[in-house]
């Protein structure tokens, strides 16, 4: 977010080193992590986000809750992939709840 509350959602850049690397991919997410608990928020301000939704950039007005949730549930999306891909390798997570958004229903468990 710049200094004008401006959120633009396509200037990403790509970091081969951190997609190639599992300890540089640690060490960049940790970074983020401190780089957002330091910081006073009010998620209830209204911030401008950029994006283009196939036909250009446009700008929209958001809550600043509104696109920390988006990116929650696009973040997750990817680690459906990621899990959906592991599965096929035949690899499987200990952690149950990965790639899952929280309200997805889970299969019964048979007794």
């Amino acid at each position: 977010m710049d200094s004008e509350r401006r959120i633009d959602l396509t200037a990403r850049n790509r970091n081969k080193d951190v997609e190639s690397c599992c300890i540089l991919a640690a060490e960049y997410l940790n970074k983020i992590i401190n780089q957002l608990t330091n910081i006073d928020y009010n998620f209830d301000e209204i911030v401008t986000v950029i994006d283009d939704l196939g036909t250009g950039k446009i700008e929209m007005s958001y809550t600043l809750a509104a696109v920390l949730s988006q990116a929650n549930s696009h973040t997750i999306h990817h680690y459906a992939i990621i899990n959906y891909i592991l599965d096929g390798l035949e690899i499987s997570m200990a952690d149950s709840d990965f790639g899952y958004n929280p309200t997805t229903p889970k299969r019964a468990k048979l007794n």
